[in-house]
């Protein structure tokens, strides 16, 4: 077996040891990364929506109170 050495493989060893080593970590850095890209996504399409359909919407259209 060819022992591979750099960054990628020190990496590959830093994420086990400190993610995925137990599965109660692994587990919780999934749910997180789904929760924080779901975020992510959220607020960057809404805000490409607000920009493409700027003076079409209701909050640009409707008189403020």
């Amino acid at each position: 077996m060819v022992q591979r050495t750099g960054t990628l493989q020190t990496f590959r060893q830093v994420a086990y040891r400190t993610l995925f080593k137990h599965n109660s970590t692994g587990v919780l850095f999934v749910i997180g990364g789904a929760i924080a890209g779901e975020a992510l996504i959220h607020t960057t399409l809404d805000s490409m929506w607000d920009s493409a359909n700027k003076g079409k919407l209701a909050k640009d259209v409707l008189p403020k109170e």
